[in-house]
């Protein structure tokens, strides 16, 4: 979080510190690349390049705004820049994995769980230290900005902590403390007032169960529970879109506008198969892609993305995209499955690392593609191929438990210290900076500039690159308030340019009283083109 320095606190500084360290991972084998699509990754590099090649001709040629598709849109933040650098996450965490690597990655997870526990305590009691401008029907939002990402993370933590409660190995008071934990997360869930916890950490333990069945050779029972986990899953998503017995609990107002969003979704999806509307270009594409039905029910309902990642992709990259990552979880539950069937006994770290993939997915449902989730989900994924390829049998290069591939791991990794890598490192260091910090830097400018009170050093702010729509309205609407039309006006002309397809710019042009009559005139004819079913539009 950066609340003292960006209007974005929450996605912006996630943003740039992801690209950041993301692209330093790749310096670290991005000289080996030739040796590794050689060997056993062969799979998941294709898949994972030709995922971030489609990223690509999705940029130039969906036909949204470059500088909304690299960065992405305010508050989200999650353009192709965003899930490049996830994709490379990805991969770096598929070279490293290990049983020591998710041993200590656990331990991580229960520690950043246990630190938003304490901190959702005290937002709970309202007591936060920072200056948050909460809008939300809960004060418990951690550091993800928003209670239902903060109850899935909590699902997420519960679903850890019981699978690391089910290692034997560990001492009674351990295993005590993990299951503490997760009845703290489940707490925290309550607090946030949020359904999204309680659904993916059901999720997540289901599946918790399910592996121990199938480690501890209970066929029958498992194929059983997982059949049934699969009818149950079906009824709670009926019950999510208003069908079924379900309905009356699941059900609410929220979910209701979800049925809006999903179907703007689909009909993107389907007049743009190819390269979509654009990375993070679903809000520019909502308006106009609601059906006359859904715009009746109320007209003033928008939002800039589907609220389900899966949608998210599809709209946002067409087709291939979707495809893609749609094979890249695939290759995840092939991984799963390989590590299942050769295991001798129950692991419970990997269970537990399945079991929070799990959650994730079952989020990603009914959820927005936040980066403080997407984070781990992308990183679990990793985790769980490159375990199931680094623990291979192969002439005693490897035991079922990776203790050897470990040490191979780190074999390699010291050996990948070359002059070379060096090079690769420093040199993949100063792209990572010269992607990573221009928009953070130009967020903190404008904060600065908000803080000064003077409206005429906002102007120039506006301009600052890489550019940002939000940025500009804010401006406009601002010089508006303190009678400089003028100066609003030239800066939402070149909004207009910039960004032609956001609908805010030009409900702000429609609306200055020193716009000429066919400027305004030309706003409302915009108006009406990005919001086509919208009665209150003449």
């Amino acid at each position: 979080m950066a609340p003292y320095s960006s209007l974005d606190p929450v996605s912006l500084p996630k943003m740039s510190v992801l690209v950041f360290l993301s692209l330093l991972l790749c310096g670290f084998w991005l000289t080996r690349i030739r040796q590794l699509i050689m060997g056993e990754y062969q799979r998941v590099i294709i898949l994972i390049s030709f995922f971030v090649f489609l990223l690509i001709p999705i940029v130039l040629f969906s036909g949204s705004g470059i500088w909304l598709q690299i960065y992405g849109t305010y508050g989200r933040n999650t353009g192709a820049l965003t899930y490049f650098a996830l994709a490379l996450l990805l991969l770096s965490t598929v070279f490293a994995s290990g049983a020591k690597v998710l041993t200590r990655f656990m331990q991580i997870f229960i520690a950043t769980g246990v630190l938003l526990i304490f901190y959702g305590q005290i937002q709970n009691q309202g007591l936060d230290p920072f200056p948050f401008q909460n809008a939300y029907g809960s004060n418990v939002f951690g550091t993800l900005g928003n209670p239902n990402f903060m109850s899935a993370f909590m699902g997420m933590t519960g679903v850890v902590a019981v699978g690391l409660s089910l290692n034997r190995s560990l001492k009674i008071w351990f295993r005590f403390g993990f299951i503490l934990v997760s009845l703290a997360a489940l707490v925290i869930i309550l607090e946030t007032n949020s359904v999204q916890g309680f659904l993916n950490f059901a999720a997540g333990v289901t599946s918790l169960v399910i592996i121990w069945l199938f480690m501890m050779h209970k066929t029958k029972a498992a194929y059983l529970l997982t059949c049934t986990a699969g009818v149950g899953g079906g009824l709670v998503f009926l019950g999510i879109i208003n069908l079924g017995p379900f309905a009356s609990y699941l059900y609410k107002s929220s979910l209701q506008a979800r049925g809006f969003y999903w179907r703007a979704a689909l009909d993107m999806l389907l007049n743009h198969p190819i390269f979509g509307v654009g990375m993070d270009g679903y809000g520019e594409w909502y308006r106009r892609s609601r059906t006359l039905e859904d715009t009746l029910i109320n007209p003033g309902i928008n939002t800039d993305t589907a609220h389900n990642v899966f949608l998210d992709i599809a709209s946002n990259g067409g087709f291939p995209l979707i495809i893609t990552y749609l094979c890249i979880l695939t290759l995840v539950v092939i991984s799963i499955v390989k590590v299942i069937k050769r295991s001798r006994e129950f692991d419970p770290i990997f269970a537990a690392t399945v079991g929070a993939w799990v959650a994730y997915q079952a989020q990603s449902f009914i959820s927005i593609n936040a980066i403080g989730l997407a984070i781990w989900g992308w990183i679990l994924s990793g985790l769980i191929i490159g375990y199931e390829i680094n623990t291979r049998k192969r002439d005693e290069v490897f035991d079922s438990y990776a203790t050897k591939g470990d040490r191979r791991n780190t074999k390699q990794l010291n050996q990948a210290l070359s002059s070379g890598t060096l090079v690769s490192i420093f040199v993949s260091t100063l792209i990572a900076a010269a992607l990573a910090l221009p928009p953070y830097g130009a967020a903190n400018k404008f904060y600065n500039a908000i803080k000064s009170g003077n409206a005429l050093e906002l102007q120039p702010a506006a301009y600052i690159k890489p550019y940002d729509r939000v940025r500009f309205t804010f401006v406009a609407y601002n010089l508006t308030q303190n009678n400089l039309n003028d100066r609003a006006l030239v800066v939402i002309r070149d909004a207009a340019k910039l960004f032609p397809n956001s609908y805010e710019v030009w409900n702000i042009l429609a609306g200055l009283p020193n716009a000429s009559a066919a400027e305004i005139a030309y706003a409302k004819a915009q108006l009406k083109r990005l919001d086509p079913h919208n009665p209150d539009l003449k």
